[in-house]
C-alpha cells in the first residue's frame, strides 16, 4: 500500500510541476446547416379593364391613326394614299381572356393619287367607320408587353371619285386591310402596351424581396427572403379585370444581429419563369443560436459554482472551449486537480485536456444539452490512467450536467417577435405582410460558431404592389 501512494505522490508531483498538455482531438467539419425551404412572395397586378378604355379614350382624344404615302391597291394599279382617322366617339369596350374586345367609332379623310401610264389624276373621300377589334396580350422574355389588336372594320357607303373610276370607300378598304387598318390596330397596341406596367411592378417586387426585414429588438432580428426567380402566371381575366399573378421564389431566413448591409449594386430581375397557379405559401427559417463562448461561459459559471470532488480530490474547471466536428463536439477543459490533505497545494496537477459529446434538442423543454459526454481517449491515458483511483469517468459526468442551455424563452420570444413583425405591412410601396398559421418542432444544429436552434414559421406572405397598373 505505501509503495501504491508514493507512486501516486511521484505522479502528482510529475503533474503539478510541469502541467499537462492533452493531445487535440481529431476533428472533422461540423455539418452544413439545412438550406431553408423554396417559399413564394406573392403580389397580383390587376388592371380594371374600365381602366383601360379609359386611358385609350385620353390618348387617342386628337387623332387615332395617320397613314402618310402608303401604296394601295385601287382597281386600275397602284394609288398612294393619305389618311388620318379620328375618334367620333367614346372607345367602349372589356376584358375577355388574355386581353380585351374593343369597339372603336371613327371618321376618316383619304387622299389618293393615281400615277399610270394612261394618266394622272387623284381623289378624296371622308367616311364614317366603326372598328370591332379584339386584342391579344402575352409577356415577352425580356417583360415586355406585347399586344395584338385584330378585327373588322366597317365603313360608311361613302363614294370615291378617282379620275374616271368610281368605287366605295369601303370596297377599297377591304381590298387593302393589312394597309389601313393596321395603322388603327398598331396605334391601339402602343396604348395598352404602355398602360399595363408589368415589368414595373416586377422589379419593385424583386427590389422589395433583398431588402431585410426588421422584426425583432433585443436582440435585433432581420427576416432576408433571398430571392432566387421570379416568376408569372399567364395574363388572364377576372372580374372585369385583367389580372398577372408574380410570384418570387425566396429561401426565407432569420439572422439575429445587426441589420446585414445590401449592396449597391442589386442583382437584375431575372426573366420571367411560368407560375402555373398563384400561391402565397410561405416558410421562414428561424434559428436561435447560442454561441459556443456563451455556452463555456454559462458552464464554468455553474462549475465553478459546484466543484467537482471525487474521493480526496477536488476538480476546478475555470476555462472551457467548445469546438465543433461533424457527429459531435469537442470540450477542451482547463482543469486543476487538487488534494484535500494538500493544504499548501503542492501537488495540484493542472492542464489541457478534451471531452467529446453529442449535441441534442429537447423538444418539450427548450433545451440544447451535450450529452453522453466522455473524455477522450488521449486525455483519458494520459490523465486518468495515472490517477484512475481518483477521478475515473466522474469529470465527465459532472460536466455533462452543466453543458445544458434553457433556450425556450428565447424561441417562445423570436415566434411572437416573427408573428407580430409580419401581420404588420413592411415597407413603402411594396408592403410585404404575412400570417404565420403554425411553427413547427426545432432542430438542432451546430455551424462553426454555435448551436442552432433551427425552426419554421409557416404560413402566408404576401406583397401589395399599391399601384393600379396604369400610368399617371
Amino acid at each position: 500500500m505505501g509503495n501504491f501512494r508514493f507512486s501516486i505522490l511521484i505522479c502528482l508531483l510529475a503533474l503539478g510541476a510541469c502541467g499537462f498538455q492533452a493531445p487535440q482531438p481529431k476533428r472533422t467539419p461540423p455539418p452544413p446547416t439545412p438550406e431553408p425551404p423554396v417559399s413564394i412572395v406573392s403580389a397580383t397586378l390587376r388592371i380594371p379593364g374600365s381602366e383601360l378604355v379609359s386611358l385609350l379614350n385620353d390618348r387617342t382624344r386628337s387623332q387615332l391613326a395617320r397613314v402618310d404615302d402608303a401604296q394601295v391597291n385601287c382597281l386600275l394599279g397602284a394609288c398612294q394614299i393619305d389618311l388620318v382617322a379620328v375618334r367620333t366617339g367614346d372607345i367602349t369596350g372589356e376584358v375577355v381572356g388574355s386581353g380585351m374586345h374593343l369597339m372603336l367609332p371613327f371618321a376618316l379623310r383619304a387622299h389618293l393619287d393615281l400615277n399610270s401610264n394612261l394618266f394622272k389624276t387623284g381623289g378624296e373621300a371622308a367616311a364614317q367607320g366603326l372598328a370591332d377589334a379584339t386584342t391579344q396580350i402575352a409577356l415577352l422574355p425580356d417583360w415586355r408587353i406585347e399586344p395584338h389588336t385584330d378585327g373588322h372594320v366597317q365603313l360608311s357607303n361613302a363614294k370615291l371619285r378617282i379620275g374616271p373610276i368610281n368605287m366605295s370607300v369601303g370596297e377599297l378598304w377591304n381590298q387593302n386591310q393589312q394597309q389601313l387598318s393596321g395603322p388603327i390596330f398598331r396605334a391601339l397596341d402602343k396604348r395598352i402596351a404602355a398602360a399595363i406596367k408589368v415589368r414595373e411592378s416586377a422589379e419593385r417586387l424583386w427590389r422589395k424581396v433583398q431588402q431585410p426585414i426588421h422584426i425583432g429588438k433585443n436582440p435585433e432580428a432581420w427576416l432576408l427572403l433571398s430571392p432566387e426567380q421570379i416568376k408569372v402566371t399567364p395574363i388572364h381575366t377576372e372580374n372585369g379585370a385583367l389580372v398577372i399573378a408574380l410570384a418570387a421564389d425566396v429561401r426565407a431566413h432569420v439572422i439575429v444581429g445587426p441589420r446585414p448591409e445590401v449592396p449597391e449594386k442589386l442583382p437584375k430581375l431575372p426573366p420571367p419563369q411560368t407560375l402555373q397557379a398563384p400561391s402565397n405559401t410561405f416558410a421562414v427559417s428561424v434559428p436561435v443560436m447560442l454561441p459556443y463562448h456563451e455556452a463555456a461561459r454559462l458552464a464554468v459559471v455553474r462549475l465553478k459554482r459546484k466543484p467537482i470532488y471525487a474521493g480526496t480530490s477536488q476538480i476546478l474547471i475555470d476555462k472551457l472551449q467548445i469546438l465543433p466536428s461533424h457527429d459531435d463536439v469537442i470540450v477542451e477543459a482547463h482543469f486543476c486537480m487538487r488534494q484535500n490533505w494538500d493544504l499548501f497545494g503542492l501537488f495540484d496537477s493542472c492542464g489541457e485536456g478534451y471531452l467529446r459529446g453529442v449535441p441534442e434538442y429537447d423538444s418539450k423543454s427548450g433545451r440544447i444539452h451535450v450529452s453522453h459526454v466522455r473524455l477522450d481517449i488521449a486525455t483519458y491515458n494520459l490523465l486518468l490512467n495515472a490517477v484512475r483511483g481518483i477521478a475515473g469517468d466522474t469529470i465527465a459526468k459532472i460536466v455533462e450536467q452543466h453543458l445544458v442551455f434553457d433556450e425556450s424563452r428565447q424561441i417562445a420570444k423570436l415566434k411572437d417577435e416573427v408573428r407580430a413583425a409580419l401581420a404588420k405591412p413592411q415597407g413603402k410601396g411594396v408592403a410585404i405582410t404575412g400570417e404565420i398559421q403554425s411553427f413547427g418542432d426545432p432542430t438542432l444544429h451546430w455551424t462553426k460558431d454555435g448551436f442552432i436552434a433551427l425552426f419554421t414559421a409557416n404560413g402566408t406572405l404576401s406583397a401589395n404592389l399599391n399601384v393600379k397598373g396604369t400610368p399617371t
